[in-house]
């Protein structure tokens, strides 16, 4: 656990985004008197360092998806931590994914502006969040600063709806209405209102319900519950429910979902395979396709591969915002742990990478967001090794 370069001289002090803004723009779950999230500066990256978060991003998906075929060719669901019950909707839209479009996720990264390479800490097929702080606040923070908002590598929100274009284009026969859920947290909420504008712009009709207001229908399909007792068939259905959620902890309605996505009643998005590249066993798997990649840091099934060797972290495969982690050092001994509600799932152990550093000692983590291509980029910050729920969201600007 060495120390890396600093980053302090990268860092410069701006002038909040009003609250005022925050309202304009629905945002004001993001000034609660207690948050202490959004940080009043931004972090300098040069164009080069952009190319390559671009560069790693897009080599990354291409590799999740030679291992995602790999997983089925070889039939490793239960290396992948894939339940039995999820392995028939994820092989039909792996093989029909020109039908079924991955939407979008987020590669979180170490490297780059430390003057390191970029290596994979995990990807966030499924339900990737934090799209308001990064499509839109940190945007508004170089306009509320007099600074050219051109100036950021964030065309997230631009690739999704090109996506949900494409999407409609595919499937020219079906309603141009999507139903979008979530389990009710407002955060959730507001990320999923990230996807409704984009696909509102890109010409689609949204419609929101909870999950547990969203009526499923085991040989018609997906309905939407209007006012009073009507309900609307819906043809596109965004969740943003984590898949092994469902699969795990509602197995009765991941037999429905399956039905309907093989009889063709519904599109899903994030699509079933989207759970394959969820799993952090993939991180493994990944390794022993390309042990040594520079993008990548061994992954094993066994902490007797790094003990008194090198330092390294225990992470649950199917864990959520930094729960159910620890980090260890080269000697076994644990340097930060985190509990959570994920311990029921088994782990990987991935080699420990310092992250980019402060003299603050705040680490530094990317999320590059992936959208049909490379798409975005914003960082948290954390004082300390596991970054997670208390860590601070803070944007950045292309010098």
């Amino acid at each position: 656990m060495n120390c890396p370069l600093m980053l302090d001289d990268r860092l410069i002090d701006i002038k909040s985004v009003s609250s005022k803004t925050y309202k304009k723009l629905g945002l004001k779950y993001y000034i609660a008197p207690d948050m202490e999230y959004i940080v009043d500066e931004l972090l300098e990256v040069q164009p080069n360092e952009v190319q390559s978060y671009r560069n790693a991003a897009n080599e990354l998906y291409e590799m999740f998806e030679k291992a995602a075929q790999h997983v089925i060719d070889n039939n490793l669901w239960e290396v992948a931590g894939i339940p039995e019950n999820a392995i028939e909707v994820i092989m039909h839209s792996w093989r029909n994914r020109d039908l079924h479009p991955h939407l979008y996720g987020r590669f979180d990264l170490s490297g780059v502006i430390d003057g390191k390479g970029a290596k994979l800490i995990e990807f966030n097929a499924d339900t990737a969040t934090v799209l308001p702080e990064s499509v839109v606040i940190q945007r508004e923070q170089l306009l509320a600063n007099k600074m050219d908002a051109s100036k950021q590598f964030n065309d997230t929100f631009k690739n999704v709806r090109e996506q949900f274009k494409k999407l409609m284009a595919l499937h020219p026969d079906r309603e141009p209405t999507i139903l979008i859920s979530t389990l009710g947290h407002e955060e959730d909420y507001l990320n999923a209102d990230m996807i409704a504008q984009a696909a509102e712009r890109a010409g689609m009709e949204t419609l929101f319900a909870e999950l547990p207001d969203v009526e499923f229908d085991p040989k018609d399909g997906i309905f939407a519950r209007m006012k009073g007792d009507e309900y609307l068939l819906v043809d596109f259905w965004f969740k943003l429910v984590p898949w092994e959620f469902i699969a795990f902890e509602e197995p009765e309605l991941m037999n429905i979902l399956t039905n309907l996505v093989l009889n063709d009643k519904i599109i899903i998005l994030n699509p079933a395979y989207t759970m394959l590249f969820q799993s952090k066993a993939m991180l493994k798997i990944l390794w022993d396709l390309n042990p040594g990649h520079p993008l990548l840091l061994k992954t094993t099934f066994s902490s007797d591969d790094f003990r008194r060797k090198e330092a390294y972290v225990s992470k649950v495969i199917y864990g959520r915002e930094g729960s159910n982690i620890t980090v260890f050092d080269q000697y076994g001994d644990t340097k930060e742990w985190k509990e959570g509600a994920y311990s029921k799932y088994p782990s990987v152990f991935q080699a420990y990478e310092q992250l980019p550093m402060d003299e603050d000692g705040d680490f530094y983590q990317a999320g590059v967001y992936f959208s049909g291509q490379a798409s975005g980029l914003s960082y948290r910050r954390r004082d300390g090794y596991i970054i997670d729920e208390d860590s601070e969201f803070i944007g950045h600007f292309i010098k």
